[in-house]
């Protein structure tokens, strides 16, 4: 079985993604915006907090379900 370069860009893919190129700024579609946060920010402190949150409420209501 040959094995196919799924990574290496055609004539026909580089005149489509230019065209789009060009549709998006004749619509004045912006380019999509960086990231900004990192991964503990985007990720993992709302992971954390949630956690906690979690933790919490259970321990509240540990009392009130008899556990």
């Amino acid at each position: 079985m040959a094995e196919d370069n799924w990574t290496e860009q055609t004539p026909e893919d580089a005149e489509a993604d230019a065209r789009a190129d060009q549709l998006f700024q004749q619509a004045g579609i912006a380019e999509p915006a960086e990231p900004k946060g990192s991964f503990l920010l985007t990720i993992l402190l709302p992971v954390l907090i949630a956690g906690a949150l979690l933790i919490a409420g259970l321990w509240m209501f540990s009392g009130w379900l008899g556990i």
